[in-house]
């Protein structure tokens, strides 16, 4: 008699699993029963906050949208499908777990379950259900939700994916469409909105005189990559390099031609025409693409016959280029305040985003500035302490036009014309804007200043920069004062190799969490040090701890607290805070200066502010509001989670090929 293992293992495990579930609900309905509850009541009660009821739209330049264009916007439609991954907040998904995906379809009206995946390690199995689910356990949830292919086999947190080769489909055109949404929201009975965005690029050719053209364009295609990938926690997209395949376009207009792609390099010959008489000809551009963008390519025939490109122009996904012609009503002017959010009239704590080496195209509404400004807010705020106390805030961006993009170059002597005239050199150490026009242009437009609710020393501002390459600086004044420089730097790299606390890989969102989160909003310094360098710090107190608005409270210089108060005392042995203690090491220096644990957002921009940086920023929220902080208040609210680092972690198991970049320079502080 022979045996399946295998098959015997999945029935005990199935089995087991069943009567756990069956042990739970028993439970559930003895305690009711106990409360008094009638029969109706514990029905009402297993019921409730059970069904996931969702609303996802589609994030586009000027509307919610959708896959079918109807006049640039996009709408899901009648026969849409999507994907969802729903777990506790702080939880990594079980792929092996029943749920891990589910599906549902919209009907044109409300979207209704589907399927719901029963993996097994030999079997990808899909169960019909009736009900979208949240997990049996936890308030917050992370949900996750992406299309097409939503019954692909996922491994977290790896999406793979094709564009259709036969793009000349409408269907299959509308199909490639990859699109992806990510949201934290408690457990509710309402209906939860998911904003989704295109993730991939579209390549758009026209032909503008087709009138005068002696044969007729009759189909196009491209020869490119049509395979990505996608790592939902990073919010990232790769193309894969595998094989180039001939892609066929898709016919939008009269000699309009598109096809999606993930973002690469198009080359000279790679765009081929079809014409009416059987003949091909090449189209001679080069041109690198952006990942969420439709790169519009016009193109003349001449009288030799040849095609030629007069124009190439990026604009976001659903914006038809005549809207590009930029007006009053489409762009950002100097000054024009976006408000993110406004949460206090009195006792405001106010922030301020604004931009450097934008332009006119720029600064369109919804465009890269406003784009990029929101996405660094997100990125904060979805990061504790932040993430609990955002209601105490008033966020503000605020648009500044230059005439070039891009920040001046001191190593190689490019001067940029910007508004706030931004610069540093390739080692990064001299970033320095204009702190005049900085501290001019806030005052004149942060309307909570201009209100007379705050003074320019209660508002710390961050600048970013329209520049691809890396740096990151804060500068900060005594009164408390402060203001961040944060170039919008390209692609992804890591700042250490340390596997042990978890590999961090960065991109510019979290320089903006260290450089504004951190040392601007939490006048915190750096919690970083060379090993090896013999770097001694060998004062007894460190100087800025007793400036008017202290900094660097997150380091001490006497362990002992006799020169220097130790900020984190009552944190030492508290069984909440089991991560805190004292590390040698900080502020650049290898001894003489401790830090409260031995890794955090000040060391290597992961998204985790150690416990008393927490505090810390806590109590700069409660002092600008006008509020006393209580320890124990604080205590009953604190997060204390690294995805990196603690059980069930999220961390980016193979880092291999990713830069390594240095960590950015030291705060300059101005007493």
């Amino acid at each position: 008699m022979q045996v399946d293992v295998n098959g015997l293992s999945g029935f005990i495990n199935m089995n087991y699993r069943m009567k756990l579930k069956f042990v739970c609900f028993s439970v559930l309905v003895f305690a009711l029963a106990l409360m008094g509850c009638t029969p109706e009541d514990i029905l009402n009660a297993l019921k409730s906050n059970a069904t996931l009821r969702i609303n996802p739209y589609i994030m586009n330049n000027s509307a919610d949208s959708r896959i079918i264009e109807e006049g640039s916007n996009y709408y899901f439609s009648n026969g849409d499908s999507i994907a969802l991954v729903v777990f506790p907040e702080g939880y990594s998904p079980n792929q092996y777990e029943e749920g891990f995906i589910q599906t549902a379809s919209f009907d044109g009206n409300v979207w209704k379950a589907d399927y719901a995946s029963a993996f097994q390690p030999q079997s990808f199995l899909w169960n019909e259900i009736d009900d979208l689910k949240w997990k049996s356990s936890g308030d917050n949830f992370e949900i996750y939700a992406y299309t097409p292919d939503v019954r692909q086999a996922l491994v977290w947190p790896v999406y793979n994916g094709s564009v259709s080769l036969n793009q000349d489909n409408k269907d299959n055109f509308y199909a490639s469409d990859f699109l992806f949404g990510r949201i934290v929201t408690k457990r509710t009975d309402s209906n939860v909105a998911i904003p989704m965005e295109h993730k991939l690029a579209m390549l758009t050719v026209k032909l503008v005189n087709r009138d005068s053209t002696k044969t007729n364009v009759t189909g196009m295609s491209v020869t490119a990559y049509p395979d990505y990938w996608t790592h939902f926690v990073l919010d990232e997209v790769y193309c894969s390099s595998k094989e180039e395949k001939v892609i066929n376009a898709f016919c939008s207009g009269d000699s309009i031609f598109s096809v999606i792609l993930p973002a690469q390099n198009i080359s000279d010959g790679q765009i081929e025409f079809s014409m009416d008489d059987g003949s091909k000809k090449k189209l001679h551009v080069d041109m690198r693409m952006d990942f969420e963008k439709n790169h519009v390519v016009k193109v003349i025939s001449l009288d030799n016959g040849r095609m030629e490109v007069v124009d190439v122009e990026k604009i976001p996904w659903g914006m038809d280029e005549n809207e590009g012609e930029a007006g009053e009503n489409e762009v950002y002017n100097t000054g024009d305040v976006i408000v993110y959010q406004k949460k206090r009239v009195e006792n405001p704590v106010t922030m301020v985003v604004t931009g450097d080496g934008y332009t006119l195209e720029d600064l369109r509404h919804g465009g890269k500035f406003e784009k990029q400004a929101r996405a660094a807010l997100d990125f904060l705020f979805g990061v504790e302490p932040y993430k609990t106390y955002r209601d105490y805030f008033n966020v503000y961006i605020i648009s500044a036009l230059s005439r070039e993009r891009g920040g001046d170059n001191y190593t190689i002597g490019i001067e940029k014309d910007t508004y706030f005239n931004s610069g540093w050199s390739d080692d990064c150490s001299d970033m320095w804007a204009n702190e005049t026009v900085i501290t001019n242009f806030v005052q004149t437009f942060c309307p909570d200043i201009v209100n007379g609710s705050i003074n320019m020393d209660d508002v710390p501002v961050c600048l970013l920069v329209n520049d691809p390459r890396y740096g990151g600086i804060c500068y900060s004044w005594g009164s408390g004062k402060s203001f961040a420089i944060v170039p919008t730097t390209e692609g992804t790299w890591k700042l250490s190799d340390n596997e042990e606390l978890g590999i961090c890989v960065c991109d510019w969102r979290n320089t903006f969490l260290h450089e504004y989160g951190g040392h601007s909003f939490g006048r915190l310094l750096d919690e970083y040090y060379t090993k090896g360098s013999g770097n001694t710090y060998n004062e007894k107190s460190i100087d800025s701890h007793s400036w008017e608005v202290p900094l660097g409270l997150n380091l001490v210089a006497d362990t002992t607290g006799v020169y220097d108060p130790v900020h984190w005392e009552r944190m030492v042995k508290d069984e909440r805070f089991p991560k805190v203690g004292f590390y040698e090491g900080g502020n650049k220096y290898e001894e003489g200066i401790w830090r409260s644990e031995v890794i955090s957002v000040m060391d290597d921009n992961r998204r985790y502010f150690n416990a008393i940086s927490r505090q810390i920023i806590v109590e700069r929220i409660k002092s600008k509001a006008k509020e006393v902080f209580s320890f124990d208040d604080f205590c009953s609210k604190d997060v204390d989670y690294d995805e990196l680092r603690d059980s069930k972690s999220r961390s980016v198991s193979n880092s291999d090929g990713i830069r390594e970049f240095p960590r950015t320079p030291a705060p300059v502080l101005i007493e």
